[in-house]
């Protein structure tokens, strides 16, 4: 009787093993077919632009009072600012609530451990953001986390110098999304 219970107990906890494999396989596969839209294109007189993007950091608090801050980085970008005061992802990372809002883009801010400057790469040339706003209009991906694949989907528009004073950028964007709190 002790060599089945034995049995029945190291089948279960092979089985366990075996289906989180399954997961985290199916979490990576996931990630690697999502990554593949992460990624800015910015239409420039003309001109279409692709810029890799790796991910929004979102960082939380804990007292709603304070704004949520984004970090949305990846070679040849960097985009920082704050979610408006009544927007928050929260712990419970519910991203939906992000769908249909613009947010804006600020110069500097992000992590304030560790400002950083908005900044773009067009051609080349790293050209600095002054200001610019996005708006999420779907979101896709099931897992969760920096290994995951949820993803933002939208529109994004950027203040950059031009030959005549400023001028603006517009295009779409695809991004991981994770939350740090």
């Amino acid at each position: 009787m002790s060599t089945w219970l034995l049995a029945i107990q190291l089948l279960a906890v092979t089985w366990t093993a075996c289906g989180s494999g399954g997961n985290a396989e199916t979490a990576a596969r996931d990630r690697a077919q999502s990554s593949q839209s992460w990624k800015l294109v910015i239409e420039d007189e003309g001109v279409t632009h692709e810029i890799p993007v790796e991910r929004m950091d979102i960082f939380l608090t804990e007292d709603e009072s304070y704004c949520e801050i984004f970090e949305l980085r990846g070679e040849g970008v960097t985009l920082v600012g704050e979610f408006p005061a009544d927007l928050h992802v929260g712990y419970e990372v519910a991203f939906e609530r992000l769908i249909g809002r613009e947010i804006g883009i600020q110069r500097r801010g992000g992590d304030p451990r560790e400002p950083k400057t908005s900044k773009v790469t067009l051609d080349g040339l790293v050209l600095p953001v002054s200001a610019g706003s996005f708006t999420v209009e779907s979101l896709s991906g099931k897992w969760e986390g920096s290994e995951g694949d949820r993803t933002l989907h939208g529109t994004i528009e950027l203040r950059i110098p031009g030959y005549d004073g400023e001028r603006t950028l517009r295009g779409r964007f695809a991004t991981h999304a994770v939350t740090w709190g």
